[in-house]
């Protein structure tokens, strides 16, 4: 609240527009936020929202984000034995459950890395993104390893797919035994670009899994839990607005980005007030180690941030007005 309060204190206490201040603390661990506002439209009524839950591509360059993938979930798994097999005695002819599994997951991917499941949207990335160098020190890529997939980096992080096995049962290595794997399954994770169709997403990917059948052995599919991605409109008096006040605090003209993940709540404020313009900028930056140990926040991008919200509000009651008075 202390960011929030020094906007307010600019005006001395009586900022230029109407303010109504939401806090939502909970969204990693599943949040009323999610479903709640469009049950209470009234309370959440506005013009324009600005939700300061993103940042900066890098410090120093003002951001907005203007689109967020959604996401899917969807686990795939195979049982090809009662129990497992002596390897030396039927390997070579039992099937192997974790070889199905892997064989099915490698279709997932071309030999390029792009994602080969027909029908998820993938468009032309058109904003600013991290440079080759910039990503792969973020991401902890190891020297000499190539990146995933073509295209640029905007395309295949925001507005494209991205397919993520983000876990696996089979025997762990330090405990294996000669024998043929009765089963196994993992669980993926789907990105998507921000207007496609969750359950449109899920059922692609779905519907690939289930039509292979590696070494002709059927899998089993079911389908997880979903989220919408959100793309907003970037052409109204907010965002003229806030592409000034971005100006106004960090001294340069603001750029465009996406983010890979997505936050459950502008969905849900969204939902809400379907005709509220949503702004995504904050004080964080993409070099902050968000989530993990030593993240931190600049005092220079904090100020920065403080002073363009607080323009913000001057600017878009400037354009409120002048609208109201065309």
């Amino acid at each position: 609240m202390r960011k929030r309060g020094c906007e307010l204190r600019a005006y001395e206490g009586k900022p230029p527009v109407g303010l109504k201040i939401i806090l939502e603390g909970q969204e990693e661990y599943g949040s009323a936020f999610d479903d709640y506002p469009p049950t209470d439209p009234d309370r959440f009524a506005c013009d324009a929202m600005v939700i300061a839950d993103t940042g900066n591509i890098r410090p120093g360059s003002p951001t907005l984000t203007a689109g967020l993938r959604g996401a899917a979930e969807v686990v795939v798994e195979v049982r090809t034995l009662d129990e497992a097999r002596h390897s030396g005695e039927f390997g070579g002819a039992a099937p192997d459950a974790l070889l199905v599994l892997l064989t099915a997951l490698g279709t997932l991917h071309d030999v390029h890395g792009d994602v080969a499941v027909e029908g998820l949207r993938r468009e032309e990335w058109t904003g600013t993104a991290y440079t080759q160098e910039e990503f792969r020190s973020l991401a902890g890529v190891r020297d000499g390893l190539p990146l995933m997939g073509t295209g640029s980096l905007g395309e295949r992080l925001w507005s494209g797919p991205a397919i993520t096995v983000i876990g696996i049962d089979a025997p762990g290595v330090d405990h294996a035994a000669s024998a043929v794997v009765p089963y196994a399954r993992a669980k993926l994770n789907l990105r998507f670009h921000p207007q496609q169709d969750p359950e449109e997403a899920q059922g692609l990917l779905v519907t690939h899994l289930q039509s292979m059948r590696p070494f002709g052995i059927p899998l089993t599919v079911t389908s997880g839990d979903t989220g919408p991605g959100f793309e907003p409109a970037t052409e109204g008096p907010a965002y003229r607005a806030a592409r000034i006040a971005l100006r106004e605090g960090w001294g340069k003209d603001p750029e465009f980005v996406a983010s890979g993940g997505s936050i459950p709540l502008v969905n849900g404020l969204s939902k809400a007030v379907p005709g509220a313009e949503v702004l995504l900028f904050g004080a964080q930056d993409s070099m902050c180690n968000l989530h993990a140990p030593n993240e931190r926040v600049l005092f220079s991008e904090l100020r920065s941030a403080v002073v363009a919200e607080a323009a913000f509000l001057r600017e878009y009651a400037e354009a409120y007005r002048a609208g109201n008075s065309s």
